[in-house]
């Protein structure tokens, strides 16, 4: 149980801290590049990434990679100021980075991702309806989030 909640913390207090970095104009464009750069890692052929190290790094490097190279492409941000758009970003901000833990576990073997989370957020995260949930949740997030805004 004390795992668990330290996981929760840990992600909150990161995703404040991820939030403030990438700010209201590059948190929506690194999720679109967080979602390419796993579709792009799971087509590759396993030939070429050989052991889940290299397809982590696969992965956290396209999705770096597409996030600075994006500025060019997207032009999604949030819009507005105060506490509604904190709660926005923030909220965005935490999607992401379960979703991010979510990936990068489903990754990692079972018995080495033990070794960081707990067994049952192991499961939340990484098993059953997990990774569906946490790949939908932002994008039902981000609909509901400009349907607001466009009211």
């Amino acid at each position: 149980m004390s795992q668990d909640i330290m996981l929760i913390i840990f992600v909150a207090l990161v995703s404040f801290v991820y939030g403030m970095l990438l700010g209201k104009h590059r948190i929506m464009a690194v999720l679109i590049n967080i979602y390419t750069s796993l579709a792009l890692v799971t087509v590759v052929p396993e030939t070429f990434i050989a052991d889940y190290n290299t397809k982590l790094i696969v992965f956290f490097v396209l999705v770096i990679g597409l996030t600075v190279l994006s500025k060019r492409f997207f032009d999604l941000s949030l819009s507005g100021s105060g506490s509604w758009f904190m709660f926005r970003v923030f909220s965005m901000s935490f999607l992401q980075i379960v979703l991010l833990l979510s990936i990068a576990f489903s990754i990692t073997p079972k018995k080495i991702a033990l070794g960081y989370i707990s067994p049952n957020a192991f499961d939340y995260l990484t098993t059953g309806y997990g990774p569906l949930i946490w790949m939908a949740l932002p994008l039902v997030f981000m609909f509901f989030i400009y349907k607001q805004i466009n009211k």
